[in-house]
């Protein structure tokens, strides 16, 4: 069995090439090439073993699909239970602590730390309010985070409460599942107006990101009744953009019954705002959008949806390029669709003043964003270039023809065109973070540095989730990223590689040092108290929950400060 395998991790051993994420490993140059050359010999002597992995890690879910629980155990198992720690909660951090507990049965001891006191990252704060469906996934991390071989350890911030040498010295292993905090620029004059914001922060608002509340409640609620301007403009065509379209003009009632926060709830009440306008650079069949979203906002009672017919017209590359990936010819059709049978009566909405209108603009750039002449100098207009373009199907590239467009009266500007890992505030310098692509140097999930030229892994440090491949996927991505960087913990574990935590912390981990340094701790008994406060306020409201939006609020509630 095991020989059938290892001819079949063979034929897939390109992963070698894919896995290292050194900017120098894609570099064209003959310097490149000798570096690329020496990183694949270097990474050739460990090639039997890896494939042995590969083996091993199939069979490995062969037997958890069956009901088992494996367990790899060093050479001279040790005594006391092995303790990982898992930093975030998100979705590739609960399923690290998951796929942990699976591997390593009873004796896994997982710790999670979580910056903000309440768990599961952006499962919590990012999905749309209006699509409760896919926060289902939050029950099977509740589940986890109940286990009695977890800890949870929420309000504590990693680099800040908490280093990577006070892991190092109290763990085997250290997963590092943060995410991408940060928000890629459009890079154009005055994109850092009042009024220009990111898409994550407008996620984060609605939803109760008690960091995007407390700094943008007051400018968003301005922005969303602003008498000088009634148009909102969305750069970048993805799923999140569609998200923050479909709340800016779905009918606030219809969310009233959602967890979407109060504060955002009677500010979108308030609005004025009656025109969203979508940009991308390229054309309608590079959208990034999936058909499903794209069907949900384009149908939306009472919004008319306009589009350019120019816009609408294939290349031949483009054609191909729907060809090949059928849930882009299907959004393309939807919006032809749109377009084709309106919603009977929007056109007279739109004359009442009642309708809203959705705008969609393909092959559009962002030059400027130009201020008002009010003298509070927010973003009031957008200078767009105008593209064409060029290349083969699969890797078409916009080019500016010189043309340009303005559009006027707009209140709001949302930039979303990706996330950005950041490296963790207050990590020792030297840690090995590739700044451009935001992402942790890897393999596998195994931390990489260099060493005399060659990459080296750094012992017992590993990543999983966006931090280790970049903002990309669904929830689901992240179960499969994080059962990939398991694996090589558990072949770690098997060959004797990982830490061994110093004696005198008596296996503890680290909440003991936490209480020391005055960390008010929130662990799981403490989000429960949160969870049910949030539930009780809901129902009182006909809703699933009403969130808390303040770090204060969540741990009086969490530590039951204020009861008598």
């Amino acid at each position: 069995m095991f020989a059938r395998l290892r001819a079949w991790a063979t034929l897939h051993a390109s992963w070698l090439r894919s896995a290292v994420v050194w900017p120098q490993f894609q570099d064209p140059t003959p310097a490149g090439n000798n570096h690329r050359h020496t990183m694949l010999r270097s990474l050739a002597s460990a090639t039997r073993e890896t494939l042995l992995r590969q083996a091993r890690g199939l069979a490995t879910s062969a037997v958890i699909a069956s009901g088992g629980s494996p367990v790899f155990n060093s050479p001279g198992k040790e005594s006391t239970p092995r303790r990982f720690c898992v930093v975030g909660s998100g979705p590739a951090g609960m399923y690290a602590a998951d796929r942990l507990l699976a591997a390593f049965g009873e004796d896994a001891r997982v710790d999670v730390v979580e910056k903000l006191p309440t768990p599961f990252g952006l499962v919590r704060s990012g999905v749309a309010p209006d699509h409760a469906g896919t926060k289902s996934v939050v029950n099977r991390f509740d589940g986890i985070l109940r286990d009695p071989r977890v800890t949870y350890l929420g309000n504590v911030s990693f680099g800040e409460h908490v280093g990577l040498d006070d892991l190092f010295a109290r763990y085997s292993a250290t997963v590092l599942c943060y995410g991408a905090e940060g928000d890629k620029k459009l890079g154009v004059p005055g994109e850092d107006l009042p009024g220009s914001h990111s898409a994550r922060e407008f996620v984060g608002w609605y939803n109760g990101d008690p960091r995007c509340v407390k700094d943008l409640d007051a400018p968003l609620r301005r922005a969303l009744t602003c008498a000088e301007g009634d148009t909102v403009v969305i750069f970048g065509l993805g799923n999140v953009a569609v998200d923050c379209a479909r709340m800016l003009l779905r009918s606030p009632e219809h969310l009233a019954s959602t967890d979407v926060c109060q504060h955002a709830l009677e500010a979108l009440r308030r609005s004025t705002v009656r025109r969203v306008v979508m940009v991308g650079r390229r054309g309608v069949a590079q959208g990034a959008f999936s058909p499903k979203e794209l069907r949900e906002l384009l149908n939306l009672p009472g919004v008319r949806v306009t589009v350019d017919p120019r816009e609408l017209k294939l290349e031949p590359e483009d054609e191909a390029d729907l060809a090949a990936q059928r849930p882009r010819r299907r959004a393309y059709e939807a919006i032809v669709k749109s377009i084709e049978s309106p919603p009977a009566g929007v056109e007279a909405d739109l004359k009442a003043g009642g309708g809203r209108e959705l705008v969609l603009k393909f092959l559009r750039s962002p030059t400027e964003f130009l201020p008002s002449d009010d003298g509070k100098n927010s973003v009031r207009a957008v200078e767009l270039a105008v593209n064409r373009l060029e290349g083969a199907a699969g890797s078409r590239k916009a080019v500016p023809t010189g043309e340009k467009e303005r559009l006027d009266r707009v209140s709001l500007v949302l930039r979303s065109v990706g996330y950005k890992g950041l490296p963790a505030k207050g990590v020792k310098e030297g840690f090995p973070f590739d700044h451009e692509r935001g992402v942790v140097p890897n393999v596998a999930g195994r931390v990489m540095e260099k060493m005399g030229g060659y990459p080296t892994h750094v012992t017992g440090v590993y990543v999983a989730g966006w931090l280790k491949r970049g903002p990309t996927g669904i929830i689901g991505t992240n179960l499969h990223c994080a059962e990939e960087t398991v694996e090589s913990i558990a072949e770690d574990a098997a060959n004797g590689r990982l830490r061994r935590p110093d004696y005198r912390f008596k296996g503890k981990g680290v909440r003991p040092l936490l209480e020391s340094r005055g960390v008010r701790v929130v662990d799981a008994e403490g989000w429960g108290r949160i969870d049910a406060a949030e539930r009780a306020a809901g129902e009182a409201a006909g809703k699933p929950r009403e969130k808390f939006v303040s770090v204060d609020s969540m741990v009086r509630t969490a530590l039951a400060i204020g009861e008598s």
